[in-house]
């Protein structure tokens, strides 16, 4: 069997884990490959980058890793790196910014939904018309919708806007840095339909499934959040390492189109300012939707429904303070819900969530900045923007003292929305590509954005790539 030619276009997780994968495949035996990793950026692992200082051990991107989705940490058992795991702190909970102050989020609605009633009875967070209009979702009749819509409509029909603008936009959009009145339910929280359609009540739903958690056998505890001892880069270097003398690593270099040639691909590449081609079998696209599309256009891909997934951008500022605050809160951080007419959309207290992220006695704290429809201040300077952000900590926190320590980032068209219709609009993309075999799509755009949805994604696609590969030489 001759030796087929892979090209991964993008280095960043997902680039990285199909390498990964395909290594196993060669090793085994299973098919006769050898890779070429193309990453426009001087650096491979994409958004996971951790900075480290004498001081501060910080996450530019992503800063966990979550384990209820266990891609993640299974891969990390399986790269070795299950002494380096960090937990983070549990302790303290998470704030809401509401009309000027720091409010706990209740206990039991880290999914959106109240399952502790009695807590949610008595926040402070909600008014008691807002309460009352959530507990209504126990008893108002069921409406069924059978095509997908989105994740705030149904909320708000069941809980109310105040319990979806104040808690369970802030916590579920945010994941996307999204808009919950323009999110996908089927695409970002299909657990929410099953359990409507089945208990009519959101809430009954919700409590059903804490029931079941809590009949589980016992296990050993797993904390929630992850991140690792040289911070979430770890991965990252770990990875390269297992495929450095497998896969060629070719950073700034840019794939600027792919064109068809007999039975296979030629790549058009721009590399530290020279043009040369690659022949490639198969190619991998793990880059951002819009980017797939301008590669795939002059192939004759009809590249609508991938130019049609939108992106937003965020901005982190962190702060580093080589000296101890007393806050006003113990906890994680804080969100801040859309209404509140702020600059920030959440606020961590990275030295109380990760015990390895700053020396003793030290305060770390990232904020974050721009969402969906929010977009406004990232067109600030980072003077504007860290005198902006400044004041915001000083009236939540009160912490009037500049910090010793700034790092802004800013991630420009980073984060794409699964608008109502994402599930349509991926099987559309699927037939797109019906006509171009060994074109492949994989990454944060289309079924998960977390660290876990990635590397599960670029596990999915080198299987199906296995497949193809192996009916083809039969």
């Amino acid at each position: 069997m001759s030796e087929h030619h892979v090209v991964i276009i993008g280095g960043g997780i997902t680039g990285l884990v199909a390498a990964y994968q395909l290594r196993k495949l060669h090793d085994a035996g299973i098919l006769p490959i050898h890779c070429t990793v193309i990453e426009q950026d001087h650096r491979l692992g994409g958004k996971i980058h951790t900075r480290k200082t004498e001081q501060y051990l910080l996450e530019l991107g992503p800063d966990s890793i979550y384990t209820r989705k266990p891609a993640g940490i299974e891969f990390l058992h399986e790269l070795g790196l299950t002494d380096e795991i960090v937990p983070a702190n549990p302790s303290g909970g998470t704030f809401v910014w509401h009309h000027h102050r720091l409010q706990p989020l209740p206990p039991g609605v880290n999914t959106g939904v109240p399952t502790d009633l009695g807590a949610f009875a008595k926040t402070q967070l909600l008014s008691m018309k807002g309460k009352l209009r959530a507990l209504a979702d126990l008893v108002l009749p069921f409406e069924p919708y059978p095509a997908d819509i989105a994740l705030g409509k149904l909320l708000r029909k069941r809980l109310g806007d105040e319990v979806v603008d104040l808690i369970a936009s802030p916590l579920l959009a945010g994941i996307h840095a999204g808009d919950i009145d323009r999110l996908s339910l089927d695409a970002t929280m299909p657990m929410w339909r099953t359990l409507y359609e089945k208990h009519r009540s959101l809430i009954i739903g919700a409590l059903s499934q804490k029931k079941k958690v809590v009949k589980r056998p016992t296990i050993p505890a797993q904390p929630m959040f992850i991140n690792l001892k040289g911070g979430l880069e770890q991965l990252i270097e770990r990875t390269v390492t297992q495929i450095r003398d497998f896969a060629d690593l070719r950073t700034e270099t840019r794939a600027m189109e792919i064109i068809k040639s007999n039975l296979n691909y030629t790549i058009k590449i721009m590399e530290k300012g020279a043009t040369s081609y690659l022949q490639a079998d198969a190619v991998i696209l793990a880059t951002p939707a819009f980017a797939a599309a301008e590669i795939l256009s002059p192939l004759g891909v009809s590249v609508e429904h991938l130019q049609s997934i939108r992106y937003a951008s965020t901005a982190t500022i962190s702060l580093g303070y080589n000296r101890a605050f007393a806050l006003p809160i113990s906890g994680s951080g804080y969100l801040v819900p859309r209404t509140e007419g702020s600059n920030l959309t959440a606020c961590t207290i990275i030295s109380n969530k990760w015990s390895h992220a700053s020396k003793q006695g030290n305060l770390l704290i990232r904020c974050y900045v721009g969402r969906d429809g929010q977009e406004e201040a990232l067109k600030w300077d980072d003077e504007h923007l860290l005198k902006a952000t400044l004041e915001e900590l000083k009236e939540s926190m009160g912490i009037p003292e500049s910090p010793d320590f700034v790092e802004i980032k800013r991630w420009m068209s980073s984060m794409p929305q699964y608008d109502v219709g994402h599930l349509d609009r991926l099987r559309q993309i699927d037939q797109d590509l019906v006509s171009f075999p060994g074109i492949y799509l994989a990454g944060a755009a289309y079924r998960g954005l977390g660290i876990p949805d990635c590397i599960k994604d670029a596990k999915r696609v080198v299987e199906q790539l296995e497949h193809d590969l192996l009916n083809s030489v039969k």
